[in-house]
């Protein structure tokens, strides 16, 4: 009914959460494991598994970011790091802040385990019945999009302040060490989208996003999403939303204390 993914650096740990349970008595079906950050990737846009236990020390300590990045493309797994080094509540904090719903410490013992997956399942409705991700710019259920796509959606979207996403087909190709020209046909196919124009349509969303949340300058919000030429941006931000940057902060702002007064 249900599947597991196990992701540890360490084959034998794999090994031993595998064996710690009868796994069908708790309705889960399908425990797969993955012993790198890469066939992590894999195994969970291939599986869109349920539940996964993720080691915080994959791929070198990319754990966390693991979680993250999966999160970012639309997987309704819910996550629990698994860790050697112990807990603690900055362990803790950090896991939490990643998204993962819970910390379990090292070696795991069978009580520790059922009791997290027990509380878990009962959130997702009958398998056959889960609802998918969608993604926000196309519409389109990650589910019923290729691996292909899905990866390409994964560095897309995985930006963060210290790092934009990639600018073009080709920088998106050498990042995934594939044929750019193929991996535009697939887009094309799984989206209806050129990449160009999902390019532009995310960056204006998520420059949207942060200048109505954060007090960054729009400048700094530029280089975010992507622009190294900041008129560039102003130029694709008015023909896309109509109104500048600044004035869409300046609405909002407006917008806010208007609904301040009619309260006080």
């Amino acid at each position: 009914m249900y599947r597991l993914l196990v992701a540890d650096g360490d084959e034998a740990a794999c090994g031993h959460i595998r064996s710690l349970l009868d796994w069908k008595s708790l309705g889960v079906d399908m425990v797969a494991a993955a012993v790198s950050y890469e066939q992590a990737v894999d195994m969970a846009l291939d599986l869109r598994p349920h539940i996964a236990l993720i080691d915080v020390s994959l791929g070198g300590g990319r754990g966390l970011e693991l979680v993250r990045r999966l999160q970012a493309v639309g997987l309704d797994t819910v996550f629990a790091m698994t860790d050697s080094g112990g807990g603690g509540e900055d362990r803790l904090r950090r896991s939490m802040q990643a998204g993962a719903r819970d910390h379990l410490t090292k070696p795991l013992d069978a009580e520790q385990v059922r009791a997290f997956v027990s509380s878990v399942l009962p959130a997702f409705p009958l398998p056959g019945d889960v609802p998918r991700g969608t993604d926000p710019i196309t519409h389109r259920e990650y589910a019923r999009m290729s691996k292909t796509t899905n990866k390409m959606l994964l560095v897309l979207r995985s930006a963060d302040s210290q790092s934009t996403p990639p600018s073009n087909l080709q920088s998106l190709g050498e990042s995934l060490d594939m044929n750019s020209k193929y991996l535009g046909r697939v887009f094309l196919r799984d989206t209806g989208m050129k990449l160009s124009e999902y390019l532009l349509a995310y960056r204006m969303e998520r420059a949207r996003q942060l200048i109505l949340t954060t007090r960054e300058k729009i400048s700094v919000i530029a280089h975010i999403v992507g622009y190294s030429q900041l008129n560039r941006f102003y130029v694709h931000f008015r023909t896309y939303f109509g109104m500048s940057p600044g004035d869409l902060r300046a609405f909002e702002a407006r917008s806010e204390d208007g609904e301040e007064r009619e309260r006080l």
